[in-house]
């Protein structure tokens, strides 16, 4: 199981067994004490182990409250704080900590399991529960190493919701019956009676208050978005900040450029196809805060050898297109730097999406008056006189309809329905269960949020944020052996971000309290950088450097020769993007994506 995670921990391994059977298992990547910081550790007795996947950003101050208490430490490493942490608190550990982790404690003498997840899942972790057997691991791979038989068998409702969303929604995974840990969620196992328990122990808080004068918010959130970014910078490694140019991650190095006693590195991807480079702007916050600014250039030579070996990497399937530039900026990374600081989480937490007022809009509208017909009317004439993309986003609000439905047609680019025709015979024969729209809805309606854009921001920072971003993050930076780190996720930040007036976070603007702190900590800007997707050019590389990968899915890919995906259909797909009839990139990607994770699922299993 260590051997399949090689690449979250090139630097060091340990494992701990005792006489009943019980194993922990762990790669380090080496941040904090580089020399003494082995894992797994124990307590002083050795009756109490742990392991960590990630960083504990409060542990100087936890282990010097523990060292006041009476522990006794033999390293400075952040995981050591766990065991004592745990003999003082118990399960309730995870209260007192900041960070983003996953991790395990083992209690030898009540032969008791704790596994805890970070908030917001920065970090991932898998089980499978079984009578009196529990296996977890970070990744799906190194879990299925683990079990006694293959653990291959695909979970169709899982699959159907992979298809739609691009993601595979948690607590599910894409196989039976090995389900994530949620984020905020801890679980515990007893070697005793081998009964499984899983609660939640945080919720972002739901206490909305217009009272708050945005100058007292900016105050608050200049202070503590400072402290956030240099907890992020501690390391005895070097240090770097992904850099694009646009709102997060620009702020993320101007604070970072100010923290820092030294000339920071920042690391920026182009590519040399297609309209959506944004190097110059990158490039051009790097001179005004002096940062040590360097470019990869992803090609289309570097794409077509890529991708194939990215994919079958993934110990599950992701079809965020952007997952291939980010992995390639982070290995770029990787030759200067160990750890990097990147702006993930700010669109969720702070309104970051145009698509939340969009959405707001449409829900007025079809709360008023205004009968159907006038509505329609009006999105006939939009589509005539307004430019092609505002046109279609105005002419989609004026039509009749339930706004949870239009989000996830915006979403997945309208691609649900095109997927189900897709559909091959054994997906279809297995009619998954899932929906997700009901989906959507059901997330909404336990948020507790009052408007439209707090309930939309909810479903994404419950579904969307871990499951896609995150998974992406985490995914694309520990494939390349670098640990990525984010300050908006600081549970401060947070926690200030779900307290401020929607009105406050999307007025005028998207994201308006992170633009004004920019504007503020960076006037030489002259005004903060117009939203931008982190985007590649998908559909050049589909009928480019990609071509290759699609056709031999198409003649040879397990997807189709078990019949999940429909060969017939799918090459209608591809000779209508050939031919610019359609931009079809969206499903077509997805099904290379799950295609190329089958096809070394089955090779692994082979």
């Amino acid at each position: 199981m260590n051997a399949m995670m090689i690449h979250r921990g090139p630097d060091d391994a340990g494992a701990y067994v005792d006489r009943s059977g019980i194993a922990l298992g762990v790669r380090r990547l080496s941040i904090i004490d580089v020399q003494g910081g082995h894992q797994p550790v124990s307590n002083e007795d050795g009756t109490i182990w742990a392991v960590l996947n990630g960083e504990i950003y409060n542990h100087t101050a936890l282990f010097e409250q523990l060292q006041r208490a009476g522990h006794e430490f033999s390293s400075r490493t952040d995981t050591e704080v766990l065991v004592h942490l745990y003999e003082e608190y118990g399960d309730d550990l995870v209260d007192v900590l900041e960070g983003m982790y996953a991790f395990a404690v083992w209690d030898v003498r009540r032969r008791r399991l704790l596994l805890g997840r970070d908030r917001f899942g920065e970090k991932p972790l898998f089980f499978r529960a079984t009578e009196r057997r529990l296996v977890f691991a970070s990744e799906l791979s190194a879990l299925r190493r683990g079990l006694a038989d293959r653990a291959d068998e695909i979970d169709p409702t899982s699959l159907a919701a992979f298809l739609d969303l691009g993601y595979v929604p948690g607590p599910r995974s894409l196989l039976l019956d090995i389900e994530q840990l949620l984020p905020a969620h801890r679980l515990t196992w007893s070697a005793d009676h081998g009964r499984v328990r899983i609660e939640r122990y945080w919720r972002l808080p739901r206490a909305r208050s217009a009272s708050r004068s945005s100058t007292a918010l900016m105050e608050e959130l200049d202070t503590g978005f400072a402290r956030a970014v240099r907890s992020r910078l501690i390391a005895d490694v070097p240090v770097g900040v992904l850099l694009s140019g646009g709102v997060d991650s620009t702020l993320v190095a101007a604070y970072a450029a100010r923290a820092s006693a030294k000339q920071i590195r920042t690391f920026t991807v182009g590519y040399e196809v297609g309209d959506v480079n944004e190097t110059h702007r990158a490039r051009h916050v790097a001179e005004i805060i002096g940062s040590d600014h360097r470019e990869v250039i992803l090609t289309q030579q570097d794409v077509a050898r890529r991708v194939p070996a990215l994919l079958a990497a993934l110990d599950q399937p992701l079809a965020d297109p952007a997952l291939v530039a980010l992995h390639c900026v982070c290995e770029f990374a990787r030759e200067h730097v160990t750890v990097a600081v990147g702006g993930e989480g700010a669109d969720e937490l702070f309104a970051g999406y145009p698509r939340y007022r969009w959405l707001a809009l449409s829900s007025r509208l079809g709360a008023s008056a205004v009968p159907a017909a006038l509505l329609e009317a009006g999105a006939r004439t939009m589509r005539r006189t307004m430019p092609a993309g505002r046109a279609r986003r105005v002419s989609e609000i004026l039509q009749p309809g339930p706004v949870v439905d239009r989000h996830i047609g915006w979403v997945t680019d309208g691609a649900i329905a095109s997927m189900r025709t897709l559909w091959g015979p054994a997906l279809r024969a297995a009619r998954p269960d899932f929906d997700a729209a009901a989906d959507a809805r059901a997330v909404i309606a336990r948020s507790g949020e009052m408007t439209t854009i707090g309930q939309f921001m909810a479903l994404d920072q419950e579904r969307w944020l871990p499951d896609d971003v995150l998974a992406k993050a985490d995914r694309a930076s520990m494939l390349a052996s670098l640990e990525m780190r984010t300050p908006f996720l600081e549970r401060g930040i947070a926690e200030l971000a779900s307290s401020a007036a929607i009105s406050t976070l999307a007025g005028r603007r998207d994201k308006h309290l992170l633009r004004t702190l920019l504007e503020r900590a960076l006037p030489e800007l002259g005004g903060s950088p117009p939203k931008a997707a982190f985007r590649v050019p998908l559909g050049q590389w589909l009928r480019g450097p990609l071509r290759p990968l699609v056709d031999s899915q198409l003649a040879e890919g397990r997807a189709f020769a078990e019949g999940w995906l429909d060969r017939v259909a799918v090459q209608r797909l591809v000779d209508d993007h050939d031919a610019c009839r359609r931009d079809c990139s969206r499903p077509l990607w997805t099904v290379v994506v799950f295609g190329a994770w089958l096809d070394e699922l089955r090779a692994s299993a082979a």
